[in-house]
């Protein structure tokens, strides 16, 4: 899979942001000691991975391969966007580039011309011996008629190395036509570029679609981060990337329990000292449902040593 352009989706963690951002400056920052441990609270879940997943070339929709609610694996196709002509220039290519191949690997020009200037020598040569044995066996007219022949066939050889040289360059320059071709198939062939749920249909079988246009929105539900907020004068010197992590998550029915890590520090401190850390979690399925969900309220605990 050539390297992809993702679309990333900022406007729900900015939100969970906002909202935590405010909390932290009103209560005070929003993380308290629990013994050595530091608590996070009036956090939100978030998508580590939210992306509208784009068109990358142009035409019109052939196959559209997912529903909304599937979950799909990296690298599962999910679209299909007309390749036919991408397909024809690539079955071109490859005739092609077989055909330079061929002449590539044949030198028989390169012989003859050899052989044909090794004669024409050896005429010369038995000319010139033969005139210095008795003058005037061959005339002057002849003499020049045979140093002309041997100047083509040495000429001969470098044409032919020429040629075989072009050959070369073409069967190079077909190489490149046809990994082209098969980029642009490529591109015309849109897959997940991580496992996660179809959360919503963005086009439509048969509608035309243009470079960037999003075909769909696939969020990763295994793992989710949590954002929160610390006390630069309290916290800063505790907490480090790496650090485990338990996050308590209030799913509704039922106070979810995970672990996780610490994944990012902030290096800015907002206004009432405060600094940002997001943690990474692990999701877990009961019943074919995923037991955290953006936008859950949570808790995470570092403990600390």
């Amino acid at each position: 899979m050539t390297q992809r352009t993702i679309a990333l989706r900022p406007f729900f963690r900015g939100c969970c942001l906002a909202i935590a951002g405010y909390i932290g400056s009103v209560a005070g920052w929003g993380a308290n000691c629990l013994g050595d441990d530091i608590v996070v609270e009036d956090c939100y879940v978030s998508p580590l991975n939210d992306v509208d997943v784009p068109a990358e070339a142009q035409g019109v929709i052939r196959i559209l391969q997912v529903d909304e609610g599937r979950t799909v694996v990296a690298g599962e196709p999910l679209a299909t966007i007309d390749d036919r002509e991408a397909q024809i220039n690539k079955d071109l290519a490859k005739i092609e580039l077989e055909k330079a191949t061929e002449q590539a690997a044949n030198d028989v020009r390169i012989r003859y011309a050899r052989e044909d200037a090794k004669v024409s020598a050896s005429e010369l040569d038995a000319a010139r011996t033969a005139n210095q044995r008795q003058p005037g066996t061959f005339g002057e007219a002849e003499m020049r008629k045979m140093r002309l022949q041997l100047s083509r066939s040495t000429l001969g050889i470098e044409q032919a190395e020429l040629d075989q040289k072009d050959f070369i360059y073409a069967r190079e320059s077909n190489k490149v036509k046809l990994r082209a071709a098969e980029d642009e198939i490529g591109r015309r062939n849109i897959e997940a570029p991580f496992a996660g749920v179809i959360v919503d249909i963005q086009a439509r079988k048969g509608e035309w679609v243009n470079p960037g246009d999003p075909l769909l929105r696939l969020v990763q539900m295994d793992r989710l981060s949590i954002d929160g907020f610390l006390n630069v004068k309290e916290d800063r010197g505790r907490v480090e990337k790496g650090m485990p992590v338990i996050a308590t998550v209030n799913t509704g029915a039922e106070k979810f329990e995970t672990q996780g890590k610490v994944s990012f520090i902030s290096p800015l401190v907002q206004a009432g000292g405060n600094f940002r850390v997001r943690v990474e979690v692990e999701n877990t399925q009961k019943d074919g449902q995923w037991m955290l969900r953006p936008g859950l309220p949570a808790t995470f605990r570092i403990p600390v040593k």
